[in-house]
């Protein structure tokens, strides 16, 4: 496979790369979009419905959108290695472009009727089972392998800050100011950069198998039954969703209405202090060389926790807000980089889509198991009991994994 950079006093930059750059940016643009769609299609179901039912059709869209990714999710990873990954990537994103499309038309037409929404969200979430792995995958082939570390943080910086921050903002805003439809349009031209953006990356085609999808997918699992530091990463990977995220998403608000007894801007605010500390941490990493990067991503899962821990029993906000940044810092940086960056380094090239896609579907599959637990604390004893149990609950898990998830701890 031809490469534009050897492994052999290759620079760590990976935007020395022209090919890693077309992705980065297409990455920033995908995220843009999607963003953009995360305020979007809520506001559009908000001036549809009663009052009442808000938030029942807003939940119901997200299930729709969710369900169809999980399902999907292995079989996007078998499609990844058996189909040129940017055809896969151009494909999905010109269909969610279309389907934003459509949303232009219907907001524009000011239809009223909502159940438009579910189908085309669950047409959105179908590409997205595609899309994720195919785009992770395609990192690795046009890196070198000093590059992949630094390639994966930057990476997921560029994605997720536009995902979490960029989109929703330049969302609210267009939406805000220009009105629904110009929303929806920007949202078209985000994702529609994006398509044009990975078809520039052009890598060698995947060499067929010869063999079914079923098979294909059969060998994926079995692939990652037998190695023992893939099985370990991935099962870690269900951790913080169900222990970490999925708690801090339920508990947030609560925490500043009945602890804090704060206005609402301070769920913007703590949300921001943990995105902070992400994109901060995931900056310190890429400018530091780590001997231990196994050790390091199974200690993620108690230093992070124990920041979170101490935001739990936090007395005042700001107090909360420092020890947000710490967690972000500590845990959420530390754990998605490395366990991104360690699954591209030690999986086969022609495994990378299946086992991207086991990892996302760990993580799709936790948060939603977070919720749930989450909710039930917190309707039986509060929202600081909740964060408190279950973080330290994940801080046994951490300790327990330094202690005998050999596998992972000793990888380099």
């Amino acid at each position: 496979m031809a490469r534009e950079a050897t492994a052999a006093g290759v620079s760590r930059n990976p935007f020395a790369v022209a090919k890693y750059r077309a992705w980065w940016f297409a990455s920033m643009a995908a995220g843009m979009g999607v963003g953009i769609q995360a305020v979007t299609v809520p506001l559009f179901i908000r001036d549809r419905v009663a009052e009442d039912e808000r938030a029942a059709a807003i939940a119901a869209a997200l299930v729709c959108q969710t369900l169809p990714g999980a399902a999907l999710a292995l079989l996007g990873g078998v499609v990844a290695d058996r189909v040129e990954r940017r055809r896969v990537l151009v494909r999905t994103y010109l269909v969610a472009a279309t389907v934003s499309l459509i949303y232009v038309v219907l907001a524009g037409l000011e239809v009223r009727t909502v159940w438009p929404v579910f189908l085309l969200a669950a047409i959105v979430g179908s590409a997205g089972a595609f899309t994720n792995p195919a785009r992770q995958a395609l990192m690795p082939q046009i890196l070198a392998q000093p590059q992949v570390q630094n390639g994966a943080i930057f990476g997921t910086l560029a994605f997720m800050a536009t995902l979490q921050f960029g989109g929703p903002t330049f969302g609210g805003l267009a939406a805000d100011f220009l009105g629904l439809t110009a929303a929806f349009g920007a949202e078209v031209v985000w994702l529609a950069l994006a398509a044009l953006l990975f078809w520039r990356v052009a890598t060698d085609r995947p060499v067929p198998t010869g063999r079914s999808v079923r098979a294909d997918l059969a060998e994926g699992l079995g692939y990652v039954r037998r190695a023992p530091t893939l099985r370990g990463i991935l099962a870690l990977g269900t951790v913080p969703g169900v222990l970490i995220m999925g708690p801090f998403a339920v508990t947030v608000v609560l925490m500043v209405e009945d602890e804090f007894r704060a206005a609402d801007r301070w769920v913007g605010l703590l949300w921001g202090s943990f995105g902070a500390g992400i994109v901060a941490g995931s900056l310190l990493l890429s400018a530091v060389r780590v001997r231990r990067r196994g050790l390091l991503l199974v200690t993620s899962l108690v230093f992070g926790p124990a920041f979170t821990l101490a935001y739990g029993l936090a007395p005042n906000l700001g107090l909360a807000m420092a020890c947000l940044f710490g967690a972000g810092m500590t845990g959420p940086a530390v754990f998605i980089n490395f366990a991104v960056a360690l699954l591209q380094e030690q999986a086969d090239r022609a495994m990378m889509g299946r086992v991207m896609s086991m990892y996302g579907l760990a993580f799709t599959a936790s948060v939603p198991a977070g919720y749930l637990q989450a909710g039930i604390q917190a309707s039986l004893w509060g929202p600081r009991a909740t964060v408190v149990s279950s973080v330290a609950l994940c801080i046994v898990i951490g300790l327990l994994a330094m202690a005998f998830l050999r596998p992972v701890t000793r990888l380099r």
